[in-house]
This record gives structure tokens, C-alpha cells and sequence, in this order.
């Protein structure tokens, strides 16, 4: 009896799974090329799939429950969601750093939040912060993310890198390594 009910549980799944997807289906779109936008430009990874969203681009391969890539640029007034902070153009990287770690260990979806790494970072000629650190998801599935942040003159940029600790995050490690490098910020852009 409970290897049917096992393969019950695992079908219902499977069904749930099938379901969340062909509902996400219809704006997720297949990347072709290099992805721009007014305030950003990458090299995006072939064969994954992209969302985009007034103020951020969702990039994803296997589906965004199991990694995702997320490009996101935002007024620099713009509260954040749990802490109610917002950034000062006067601020430095590892005050940015600490208003993020402030906002992200204040989500009650991120359960067992650890930072595990705090540094200077650097991309399209811009001065900014990398944080690594892992949470347990809503599902108690252990997620790890890798996040550069950079002050612009009147915008926060960020991209950032979330996937499954387990085979996920290292899979698709590189093709986020090559689109980070590739990121070119507004006065970088070639008009």
C-alpha cells in the first residue's frame, strides 16, 4: 500500500508541476540573441528562456522554481519590501551590502537565511558588492544565490544568480559567469 500512495504523491507532483508550467508558458520566451535594454545590455545564454517585467528580466533554463537568473533595475527611492529602506545615491558598496542583507533576511519567504560572503565587486566599470548566501524555499528546498549590486546616478542595479544547492546551482554557474561578464551598464552602451 505505501509504494501506491508514493506513486500517487509523485504523480500529484508531477500534475502540479505540469500545471504551474502551462500557466507560466504564455510569456516566457525563447532568448534569441543578446538581450538589451535602456538600462543594461548582456550576452544572454542560449537555450534558456526570458521573462520580461517593467523593472527586471527573469532568465531561466529548467523552470524558475529551479534556477533563474533575474537583471533588475530600480529607482533608487523605491522602498524596499520588508525593511522600508531606501538607498542614498551618497551611499557606498558595503552600506548598499548591508541595506540588501537588511531587506533579504527580513523576507519571511527566505527561511534560514546565511550570508555566506560579503566583498567588493566590480562590472561595466562600476564599483559594487558581490553577496553569496542560501536560504530554505517555501518548500524547504535548499536555494543558493550569487548577487552583484551597483549605485547608478539615480538607479540601483543588481543581477543575481538563484538556484537549487543540489545539481542546479553548479549546472548553471557558468552560463551566469559568462552573462555576467558580459554586462554592459547605460554609458558603457554604444548608441
Amino acid at each position: 500500500m505505501s509504494e501506491l500512495k508514493g506513486r500517487r504523491w509523485l504523480t500529484g507532483i508531477w500534475m502540479a508541476a505540469a500545471v504551474m508550467l502551462t500557466a507560466c508558458a504564455g510569456p516566457w520566451q525563447p532568448i534569441q540573441g543578446d538581450l538589451t535594454t535602456p538600462q543594461w545590455s548582456i550576452a544572454a545564454p542560449q537555450g534558456w528562456m526570458h521573462l520580461s517585467m517593467p523593472e527586471s528580466e527573469m532568465l531561466t533554463k529548467n523552470g524558475p522554481y529551479l534556477e533563474y537568473m533575474l537583471i533588475q533595475s530600480r529607482p533608487l527611492e523605491k522602498k524596499f519590501r520588508f525593511t522600508k529602506q531606501v538607498l542614498d545615491p551618497g551611499m557606498l558598496p558595503h552600506e548598499v551590502a548591508q541595506l540588501i542583507v537588511d531587506n533579504l533576511s527580513s523576507d519571511p519567504r527566505f527561511r534560514s537565511f546565511q550570508l555566506l560572503a560579503s566583498e567588493p565587486a566590480a562590472a561595466a566599470n562600476r564599483t559594487g558588492f558581490k553577496l553569496t548566501y542560501s536560504h530554505l524555499d517555501k518548500y524547504g528546498v535548499a536555494m543558493k544565490t550569487i548577487y552583484y549590486g551597483f549605485l547608478l546616478p539615480d538607479r540601483f542595479f543588481n543581477i543575481r544568480y538563484t538556484a537549487a544547492q543540489r545539481h542546479y546551482f553548479e549546472q548553471g554557474l557558468p552560463a551566469f559567469n559568462t552573462v555576467f561578464s558580459s554586462l554592459q551598464l547605460p554609458c558603457d552602451l554604444k548608441s
